[in-house]
């Protein structure tokens, strides 16, 4: 990497790879994988595949039947046995002769992925080569996570994949596997086109490609047509000139004009040339001076992303607030992988939620038949984990995304004696990250004053002295029906000890905005289901509401009928100020993509600020009165084009015939949709140079989501989605990635805001 890279993102002194570290992986070697029965290790041949960007991993036996792990699904990299497979494998067999490993720590690594949900735990043949393969893929886990949602350079968009084109081994490609080839990259062209190309590369006429025509032909395949008029219209003014005539350079001073103009920044001329100096590949850039392929590099950078790089990369709104000014990324019963049924509990859920970048998890702790707490879901399938093995795993991860508060939101179902092992648990383990000062609504503490803390939201017990009747078991009627509050759901009366743990944030029931102003402080936090808070938000004023919300630290999660852990409409409760809506984060839809653009805000630190119109009753806000939003804007819309797509292979049956939704989140009078024309059989880069236009009343509230789908005569596939704050995209002509299974496609739009009289 050259200094100028190094500097731009920051990481040139994580890791030191050493001059063999890439080639040796890329060669591979043979590693033992503990099998699923967690008794034995198993040989695999592992390499590095740095055209697909991936790991590979096959079996000695079967060298042609292949594992392979995306590298940008790739979480993290431990050395040792620092999984609970490893731990388990070496505590069972410390005693076993046959299968007793005397040095595993130094030759074990597990590398962790799928979102922290899955481990692959490894033997490698000695300490340097476990430690070579900790190296190199830590640095390309650090490497995707600087980069997050950055598209690949345009010369890397479409690799040469002349080796896998040519199935009859013979170094030459026929019409047929040109053909095959162009399917498995989701592209389809009509006979003529495919003919045409084929002729224009085919140098020496002999009807076949080798590997040099083969390059030329990508070469002229992955051209950016819209690429090519946007250069010229910076060049001439007039991106309608002649095809033949290609500009053979932007100058500095026309660079700087296109930013001014078109992506609505200024730089000085000093500026320019030094992006153009950085960015340009070829020696033009000696001179300052721009090619096509300079501006394609700069505007695939992730500076250049549809959203602001600082709004999402560093902390700046101002956190010397309490609770109730901020949203808080929550998760709605964290420890499962799927349904609330039948799905399995794992304490990797919590790592995963935490790594998402959420700041309130929660627990539904219950006696464990050995004494020992567990958590899981009452009355279903779902299996138990120990509270313990979750609050040790909550300590390992608690900050490594965010410095700010952790709030962990206990479900007590335990007996007294069980309570007590869970206080013992949490001073054992986070007796440093309490925070146990003393204060009253006054001085309620701020943000900054709890970085670093975990914070217990639990219900504390009742200051009086109880007999031994009013400690017996109290079954409420509703305890398991997760529409009532989790604040009214006891089957045993809180212990005195948990006042050692409980502070800042406490549970209480949620009676109504008049009682929760008569009767509680600031530091009492009430749940309400959707349903009840739906109800709440139909029969009271829009004033009472933020009145309470902006005084109140209040949750609201999923109703109980949400067994296919289905999400709840996050912004219906944003809207009125409500700071804790929680998600069933391991479900793929639209209500996650939401909370992913707004909490991508705030440089991800999982607390964002909420607009003043919540925070201030006086500004007598109403998400349903026009009259009372003050910034309205219109916003207009060039949907350009998209690359790479999905393929056949990964999800459907035949190339894929795209269109793009754009849909407008935010109050009800902003919600709305609009589509572009489909474009078929093109999935490597359809163009659509299409324009949309919304108008919106509350920029403050709003999100913008795109949704690509394929067309077919049934229900459209999904191809990709994504979602941003309004307030946080940029002007200009702007890549962003599309999420989905693959993490594989982007999309290229232009975007125009301004003022609505």
């Amino acid at each position: 990497m050259t200094d100028f890279y190094k500097k731009y993102y920051g990481y040139e002194d994580n890791i030191k790879l050493k001059d063999d570290d890439i080639r040796i992986l890329q060669e591979g070697m043979t590693l033992k994988k503990l099998n699923a029965s967690k008794e034995e290790f198993n040989e695999r041949f592992y390499k590095l595949d740095f055209n697909t960007n991936e790991l590979v991993a096959t079996t000695k036996e079967f060298r042609k039947k292949e594992k392979k792990y995306a590298i940008t699904i790739l979480n993290e990299v431990k050395s040792g046995c620092s999984s609970d497979n490893l731990k388990s494998f070496k505590l069972k067999n410390s005693l076993n002769d046959r299968k007793n490993i005397a040095n595993i720590e130094d030759v074990s690594f597990v590398i962790i992925f799928d979102n922290f949900r899955k481990s692959l735990d490894l033997l490698a043949p000695s300490e340097a080569d476990r430690d070579l393969w900790v190296r190199v893929l830590s640095y390309f886990i650090i490497l995707t996570k600087k980069r997050k949602g950055v598209l690949p350079e345009a010369d890397k968009i479409m690799k040469s994949y002349f080796e896998l084109a040519d199935t009859s081994n013979d170094k030459k490609l026929d019409k047929n596997e040109v053909t095959e080839f162009l399917d498995s990259i989701n592209i389809k062209l009509k006979k003529k086109q495919l003919q045409k190309l084929i002729k224009i590369s085919d140098m020496d006429r002999d009807g076949e490609l080798n590997e040099a025509e083969f390059e030329h032909f990508m070469f002229q395949l992955k051209k950016r047509r819209e690429m090519l008029s946007l250069y010229k219209l910076i060049a001439t003014g007039d991106q309608k000139t002649s095809v033949s005539f290609i500009p053979e350079y932007l100058a500095a001073d026309k660079f700087q004009f296109f930013l001014e103009r078109y992506q609505k920044e200024t730089k000085t001329l000093e500026e320019c040339k030094e992006i153009i100096y950085n960015f340009e590949p070829t020696d033009l850039k000696d001179e300052f001076k721009l090619s096509l392929y300079g501006l394609v590099n700069y505007l695939m950078d992730p500076h250049q992303h549809i959203q602001d790089y600082e709004k999402t990369h560093q902390i700046y709104m101002n956190m010397d607030m309490d609770f109730s000014s901020y949203f808080v990324n929550s998760s709605h019963n964290t420890y499962l992988s799927g349904d609330q049924i039948m799905s399995e509990s794992d304490p990797n859920c919590y790592v995963a939620a935490i790594m998402k970048g959420a700041r309130l998890l929660e627990m539904d702790c219950h006696d464990g038949s050995d004494g020992r707490p567990r958590i899981y879901h009452k009355k279903t399938l779902t299996n138990k984990i120990l509270f313990e093995d979750v609050i040790e795993v909550i300590k390992e991860y608690a900050f490594k995304i965010s410095s700010y508060p952790l709030i962990l939101t206990l479900e007590l179902h335990c007996s007294p004696p069980q309570q007590l092992v869970m206080v013992e648990v949490i001073k054992e383990h986070l007796k440093d990250y309490l925070y146990l000062e003393s204060f009253d609504d006054t001085s309620y503490p701020t943000l900054n004053d709890l970085k670093n803390k975990i914070i217990i939201r639990c219900r504390k017990p009742i200051k009086e002295t109880q007999s031994v009747l009013q400690n017996m078991v109290r079954i409420n009627q509703n305890d398991f029906d997760d529409e009532v509050d989790e604040g009214d759901k006891k089957d045993f009366e809180e212990i005195q000890e948990l006042e050692h743990v409980i502070n800042v944030v406490q549970n209480a029931s949620f009676k109504g905005i008049d009682y929760a102003f008569q009767n509680y402080s600031k530091s009492q936090s009430s749940s309400l289901s959707e349903s009840k808070c739906s109800k709440l938000i139909e029969e009271d004023t829009a004033s009472r509401i933020l009145q309470y919300t902006s005084h109140f630290f209040t949750k609201v999660y999923p109703a109980f009928y949400r067994q296919d852990s289905g999400n709840l409409k996050p912004i219906d409760y944003w809207l009125y100020g409500f700071q804790m809506v929680a998600l069933n984060f391991q479900t793929f839809d639209s209500a996650n993509d939401l909370n992913d653009a707004l909490f991508q805000d705030n440089g991800q630190c999982g607390y964002v600020l909420k607009p003043r119109i919540l925070r201030d009753p006086s500004l007598r806000f109403d998400p349903n009165n026009i009259a009372t939003m003050e910034n309205k804007v219109k916003f207009n819309i060039k949907i350009i084009s998209a690359q790479n797509l999905p393929n056949k292979s990964d999800i459907f049956k035949d190339i894929v015939d795209p269109y793009v939704t754009v849909k407008i989140y935010g109050v009800p009078s902003d919600k709305q949709e609009k589509k572009t024309r489909t474009i078929h059989d093109n999935g490597l880069n359809p163009i659509w140079n299409e324009d949309l236009e919304f108008s919106i009343n509350c920029p403050e509230l709003a999100f913008v989501r795109f949704i690509v789908r394929d067309e077919d005569l049934g229900n459209d596939d999904f191809v990709g989605a994504n979602a941003f704050r309004f307030e946080n995209i940029k002007q200009g002509y702007r890549h962003f990635h599309l999420k989905n299974k693959y993490s594989k496609g982007t999309l290229f739009v232009g975007i125009r805001i301004s003022k609505q009289n």
